[in-house]
């Protein structure tokens, strides 16, 4: 059953010759692990916070947000001084938590006619400012 419906599937078995071994599975290779979502709005490079980012912009415990990644430095948030390794804790005063989330509050924003994002942003020892951004 795959969403509701029945499905057929062809499937070829075979026999492992006496010749050949098996590899046990804790000699494979690992999968690679998922890269964390990214998003791009407003020119800034949106991440999730993970355990990485957290050393790397050494975000103190505690700070929830986004972490900016990237900021582009032709962008009207640059212009703004939003910074890599700054978190977005709200957008249009709702909370955001991924980069799904952002994607989402942009374009809800966007819907409602709004030409700039009301951005609570936080430096990484947790203070916050309100930034407003153009939305082009």
């Amino acid at each position: 059953m795959r969403k509701g419906k029945e499905e057929v599937k062809t499937v070829k078995l075979g026999r492992l010759e006496d010749g050949e071994k098996v590899q046990p599975a804790s000699a494979r290779t690992p999968a690679e692990p998922a890269k964390p979502a990214v998003t791009t709005a407003l020119g800034l490079e949106f991440s999730p916070q993970t355990e990485e980012l957290r050393k790397r912009y050494s975000i103190k415990e505690g700070v929830k947000g986004v972490v900016v990644t990237k900021v582009d430095p032709n962008s009207n948030a640059a212009d703004k001084r939003v910074q890599v390794g700054e978190l977005i804790v709200e957008i249009g005063q709702e909370p955001v938590n991924s980069p799904e989330d952002v994607t989402k509050r942009l374009d809800a924003l966007k819907k409602e006619g709004k030409k700039s994002a009301l951005l609570l942003d936080s430096n990484a020892q947790g203070e916050v400012r309100f930034v407003a951004v153009a939305m082009n």
